[in-house]
């Protein structure tokens, strides 16, 4: 993966707040996006390892709350 220094990474209410979004922004456009259930294990444990990807790539990860929402 490039280096992606200029990328804010944020977490978002989808839907009815049992879905997140998950968002990537260079600037003001979403570059990267992904939508996981709170309620399912696997798709928190899949949230979690797309960030850590994002965040060894140098993504800026700091507006993330700790722990995800649903985790």
């Amino acid at each position: 993966m490039s280096d992606l220094r200029d990328w804010r990474v944020t977490v978002v209410p989808w839907a009815d707040r049992r879905l997140w979004f998950v968002q990537a922004r260079r600037g003001r456009r979403v570059v990267w996006g992904i939508v996981y259930d709170a309620a399912d294990p696997d798709s928190v444990a899949l949230a979690r390892r797309a960030i850590a990807t994002l965040r060894a790539a140098g993504a800026d990860c700091s507006a993330l709350p700790s722990p995800l929402p649903g985790a």
